[in-house]
């Protein structure tokens, strides 16, 4: 008998699609090529954000949400393997909001969107940084939403890298004091205040530890843009002690950056474990 060698080298690579489906209208009217996927930007109330449409999108329509920076080492993060195993990703850029309730409001507004489109009622979230405050702020609000979170040297104190407390050089310093002054607008409190603001995630951090979120975490330790010991660190303890799930990767050696990993497959068979179905 002849053996088709070329069939069965493609065994158990094939892609099935489920006839019948609804095909999904994407918001917007520009369609772009994001590292090799289609992705739909559009804007809301303003905001740019888009989507990237897996080339197999899986039964029920799971999805993956970068709350910030989500041009930023992408094939370090899940999401481009995450798009092969059929979840949408997802970004609408509220950076300017800080996530203040404002802020909030046009998240709301963006879920609610993917919900009329079919999404899952429930996303996977990744925090680098700055979208770290977003994640947890997000999952704080709405831990009905929330599957799992990825954060990424995470922000977690509303009033991170306080100039006064770091050594640091006069280009930072200058820049974390315009940071801080750009927050303290956008919740509308003085630059003291921040820290012990009700909303910042080290505050309010209840809701996420009661619906037991998954979190996991990868903390740098040499980190001097978000310094861990005031932010990742003090979550986590709070988070432990409130009764949340959080799992802590630590990498001693590193900075703030390169966010993700050099196989992200941990990050992604996290995510899997973690999904609700």
């Amino acid at each position: 008998m002849k053996i088709d060698y070329q069939t069965l080298d493609r065994a158990g690579t094939e892609n099935y699609r489920t006839q019948g489906r609804k095909k999904i209208t994407y918001p917007g009217t520009e369609t772009v090529e994001w590292y090799g996927y289609t992705r739909h930007n559009f804007e809301l109330d303003g905001h740019k954000g888009f989507i990237v449409e897996p080339p197999n999108p899986a039964p029920g329509l799971p999805w993956h949400w970068c709350t910030q920076w989500a041009e930023a080492f992408v094939p370090r993060t899940p999401a481009l393997k995450l798009l092969d195993r059929g979840f949408h990703h997802v970004h609408l850029d509220v950076f300017s909001t800080y996530l203040n309730p404002e802020g909030i409001a046009i998240l709301e507004k963006f879920y609610k969107m993917l919900m009329d489109l079919g999404f899952y009622h429930k996303a996977v979230l990744t925090g680098m940084s700055y979208g770290g405050l977003f994640a947890f702020r997000w999952a704080a609000e709405h831990p009905e939403t929330v599957a799992a979170i990825y954060a990424d040297a995470p922000v977690c104190d509303l009033g991170f890298s306080r100039p006064a407390d770091r050594p640091m050089s006069a280009m930072l310093r200058e820049h974390f004091t315009a940071e801080a002054a750009k927050r303290a607008v956008a919740y509308g409190v003085k630059e003291e205040e921040l820290s012990s603001h009700p909303l910042s995630p080290l505050n309010n951090f209840r809701p996420i530890a009661e619906a037991k979120i998954p979190i996991y975490c990868i903390r740098s330790g040499q980190d001097q843009s978000v310094i861990p010991e005031d932010n990742i660190d003090v979550l986590a303890k709070r988070l432990k002690e409130a009764g949340g799930c959080i799992e802590i990767l630590d990498r001693p050696l590193y900075g703030h950056h390169p966010h993700g990993l050099d196989d992200p497959q941990p990050l992604v068979d996290f995510i899997l474990r973690n999904y609700p179905f």
